[in-house]
């Protein structure tokens, strides 16, 4: 027997809930979080067959451009299915029969657009729209150190990182807790975001300063100036980049942004993670430090009819078309 229950808030969400999610962005705690500091009517719905739940999802709603990938402006408001903080994790997990119900379900319980981010697995139906989205770059970890990483980037690539990383007095790195997130800080992410081509939410300041112990912040400083940021998570066997800012004026000058990607792929070989997922925004530097695409999908579907089979039509002006370099950083990949 299967059935289906909706839950209103993540503060009575099953045990099972987290036993059954693949990372951390998909468990309670985190979902308590963006519930508390990202409130955009977050919803969930779990998929229980025979007394044991196989499936599970997170919605939530936010007035969106529909062909952003187009720039195209188009808003419209739309039901993701997804994690509402703009990371690359899916926002329906499981067992793949229990998706494939639950998923049925969401279709004919939600009103309007519903629209599923991040799909791991490429959308096989005829009768919805489906595509890519933008991919994450995931660097896997062969490294004891970070010598033994460098020294396997092919000449050219390894030259680049060396002029990257140059040495500089004035800049330093710094690890805090997200609790020291500064308003300027906050400003560096929204210019960020003015910047992205793929706009989800905009994150509050409160968002980043009240993050859950589990993230590190670390700041790039000029002369204790911050010129730029990054946080990243470690969870289980894959390190984590979240979310970052920057001082654009100042990173042509100190190469800000690479430094701290740079960094930021240290750090995860010292943590001896297997994975580093490094995001899904700037594809050609990430990949030239070694990182290589992940492709993920999105699906859509209307409630209407007659708007079902418009979105279809109109699929490949939702979809992510990207143009990544040929790149192969590394020695032993072809």
């Amino acid at each position: 027997m299967v059935e289906f229950k909706r839950i209103q808030d993540a503060t009575t969400l099953p045990p099972e809930w987290d036993e059954l999610a693949d990372n951390y962005f998909q468990q309670t705690k985190f979902l308590l979080h963006t519930e508390k500091h990202n409130p955009c009517s977050q919803r969930y719905y779990i998929c229980i067959e025979n007394g044991k739940m196989i499936s599970a999802a997170i919605i939530y709603s936010l007035r969106l451009d529909i062909l952003t990938f187009a720039n195209i402006k188009s808003p419209i408001k739309m039901n993701i299915v997804g994690i509402p903080c703009s990371v690359s994790s899916q926002g329906i997990f499981g067992e793949i029969e229990g998706i494939k119900a639950l998923k049925k379900h969401i279709y004919e319980h939600e009103k309007g657009l519903v629209l599923f981010f991040n799909l791991e697995d490429k959308p096989i139906s005829d009768s919805f729209a489906t595509g890519k989205t933008l991919p994450t770059i995931v660097f896997t970890n062969n490294y004891s150190n970070r010598d033994d990483y460098v020294a396997s980037l092919r000449s050219n690539y390894r030259r680049r990182l060396k002029l990257i990383n140059k040495e500089n007095k004035d800049l330093r790195f710094e690890k805090k807790s997200c609790s020291d997130f500064t308003k300027e800080m906050h400003n560096q992410y929204l210019s960020v975001y003015k910047r992205s081509s793929g706009k989800l939410e905009k994150l509050t300041h409160a968002f980043f300063q009240n993050l859950p112990p589990e993230f590190t912040l670390t700041v790039c400083l000029e002369n204790n100036i911050t010129i730029g940021w990054n946080i990243a998570l470690d969870d289980q066997k894959n390190y984590y980049f979240f979310l970052g800012g920057i001082d654009y004026k100042q990173n042509k000058k100190n190469n800000t942004y690479l430094r701290l990607l740079s960094s930021l792929i240290n750090d995860g070989i010292e943590k001896k993670a297997e994975f580093i997922e490094l995001g899904q925004t700037a594809e050609i530097p990430k990949m030239r430090m070694g990182g290589k695409p992940k492709t993920l999908y999105m699906e859509a579907h209307h409630s209407n009819s007659f708007f079902n089979k418009l979105i279809k039509i109109c699929s490949p002006l939702l979809e992510y078309k990207p143009k990544l370099e040929n790149t192969n950083a590394l020695k032993n990949t072809q």
